[in-house]
């Protein structure tokens, strides 16, 4: 987004935003983008996004924005500090009477201690400069708290400084004949001399020059400023299904793609980010999730395969035992130094060759094999050991490559997992990758951060929930739920936790099996008729030690089958009725 076009945006923010809103809380929203959270006056919410990744980098104001389950370092200072305050002004950092045309929005936010009445001011400043975007958080006195990310110049603790750039001509109050002058210096040059000629604004100039019939520059840019100002509507050009520029005023050098057009640019960016960023940016990270996911599954296959291979190798370790007792039936009739003993095979009466070393005696040979026998017989109880562990593994992993290969939004998706997961298998004694923190220590059903779930379905008094990623059915089972509720996940196949509340009252048969139902829904078996659900308390249900978020072990269950089908009735009613 352009300056000319950002500067019509932020005045639209500033008047949808006028009543100063209360900032609920700031949250992370994919990428390097995070929403604040922001509640009217009329009672209604709303969601200021703050994005600074390309193409779509800037604000734009929705609803509904999709929260991930983890927060950066930004986030939670906002958190930490914002949240109950009320945003006075979204405006422009930069003076154009100061030749200062900078893509740098000052979100202005004021907190009112409830006891004392006293009043500190925060400022954001959101640089949208390209590849080297960020977003400080400063006290009132400009002071730099946290940051985003580590592109720009300015660091915490220092005084927030805007990027730096020569004061420029401002292009709506310099004479036709000092842009004259400008504009005969070759077009590359012309951007360090002017402000607000952005790479987009150049083509559209250039474009237009090669195209009128005047020959004054000066006089085609000024009608160029002009018919910017004038322009009301918002633009949003594609090609091939790959955004190129949201502009807010026509760029005729574009018209050759396609082009949809919008009242305001406010509706122009959540156009944009509905319909080509975040679909993109979901199959990206799908794509990037999958193949881990994917990888870890072979890479668990083949050792599951290699451990059958030496299960098989220790399983035929008898003939250990029975050449050790041929050796030491035998011992009166075999010579020291032989290297090879031939006795009767009393089970099948035919003659064994049995090799010998000759630099050992005949007993100790035969002890050597009943050595070998007795390490044959541990290695198969370890084999089986392993084979359930990477049995367990390898159906944890299969279950998060379905539900990766079934997200429907970002927030389904959990590629760090993979990472901690590994890190688990190389270091047994290192529980879940990452060493847990003393709150979590204490605390035996705690979490990473408290997700806020909505119920899939509310019906009879009974709300069901249900994960969609690891993590996800981890903070469900061992975060929201508690005694009493009832816990189902479809049996033997990848699927998804989902819990079951009811608030007053007993839970009945019909609750459960539409809480099976749920479950046989959100698993792999969907599209069976018939799908065997386990149903357990939730007091039932364990964290396996050291294993990875969501996996559990139960007890006292019993399996009700259910018709998925039934819940997706139930779920496209319960749609209805929202």
């Amino acid at each position: 987004m352009d300056y000319l076009t950002l500067k019509k945006h932020v005045t639209e923010l500033a008047g949808q935003l006028s009543d100063r809103p209360l900032l609920a809380r700031a949250v992370d929203s994919g990428g390097r983008s995070f929403s604040l959270r922001l509640k009217r006056k009329s009672g209604d919410w709303a969601d200021l996004v703050v994005n600074l990744d390309s193409p779509d980098q800037g604000l734009r104001l929705t609803e509904n924005v999709v929260e991930l389950d983890r927060n950066s370092s930004l986030v939670r200072t906002i958190n930490r500090l914002l949240v109950d305050s009320r945003l006075l002004s979204v405006e422009l950092a930069g003076s154009e009477a100061e030749g200062r045309f900078d893509r740098v929005v000052s979100l202005h936010f004021v907190v009112i201690d409830s006891f004392f009445g006293n009043r500190s001011d925060y400022y954001l400043f959101c640089e949208l400069t390209g590849r080297i975007a960020d977003v400080f958080i400063c006290d009132a006195d400009h002071k730099i708290l946290d940051r985003l990310s580590r592109t720009s110049n300015n660091l915490i603790g220092a005084i927030y400084r805007l990027p730096e750039s020569m004061p420029l001509h401002n292009p709506f109050t310099t004479a036709p004949e000092s842009l004259n002058r400008i504009f005969a210096a070759p077009a590359e040059e012309w951007k360090n001399h002017i402000g607000a000629l952005s790479p987009i604004l150049q083509a559209e100039l250039s474009f237009r020059l090669k195209t009128c019939s005047s020959q004054n520059p000066a006089e085609t840019f000024c009608a160029l400023l002009a018919e910017v100002l004038a322009d009301q509507q918002a633009y949003v050009y594609c090609r091939d299904g790959k955004l190129k520029a949201i502009s807010g005023y026509r760029l005729e050098h574009l018209q050759s793609l396609s082009l949809q057009v919008f009242p305001q640019i406010n509706d122009a960016a959540n156009w944009v980010g509905c319909n080509i960023v975040l679909p993109r940016r979901l199959a990206d990270q799908k794509k990037r999730c999958v193949d881990m996911l994917a990888r870890e599954v072979r890479q668990k296959q083949q050792l599951l395969e290699d451990q059958h291979n030496l299960l098989t190798k220790y399983s035929e370790s008898e003939h250990y035992r029975h050449h050790g007792d041929l050796l030491v039936a035998n011992l009166y009739q075999i010579k020291q130094g032989s290297r090879f003993a031939e006795v009767e095979d009393w089970h099948t009466s035919a003659l064994v060759r049995i090799e010998l070393d000759p630099a050992k005696t005949p007993a100790a040979v035969a002890q050597r094999y009943f050595n070998l026998y007795k390490k044959s017989q541990r290695g198969i109880a370890e084999v089986e050991k392993r084979l359930k562990i990477l049995g367990d593994e390898l159906a944890w992993l299969r279950e998060q490559l379905w539900l990766a290969e079934t997200a429907e939004q970002e927030a389904d998706l959990l590629p760090d997992l993979i990472k901690s997961a590994a890190e688990s298998d190389r270091h047994p004694n290192h529980k879940g990758g990452k060493k847990a923190s003393k709150k979590e220590d204490k605390s035996p059903r705690g979490g990473r951060k408290r997700v806020d779930f909505k119920p899939v379905v509310e019906i009879d008094g009974c709300r069901f929930y249900a994960g969609r990623n690891a993590r996800q059915n981890d903070a469900l089972t061992f975060q929201l739920a508690r005694r009493g509720d009832y816990w189902f996940h479809a049996n033997d196949v990848p699927g998804a936790h989902v819990i079951l509340r009811k608030a007053e009252g007993e839970v009945s048969e019909t609750d459960l099996h539409r809480g099976a139902q749920l479950a046989a829904w959100f698993s792999f078996a969907r599209n069976s008729s018939k799908v065997p659900v386990d149903c357990a308390d939730v007091a039932h249900v364990k964290r396996i030690p050291g294993g990875g978020p969501g996996r559990v072990s139960y007890t006292h269950q019993k399996t009700l089958l259910a018709d998925p089908s039934a819940a997706a009735a139930m779920l496209s009613e319960s749609i209805k009725t929202t």
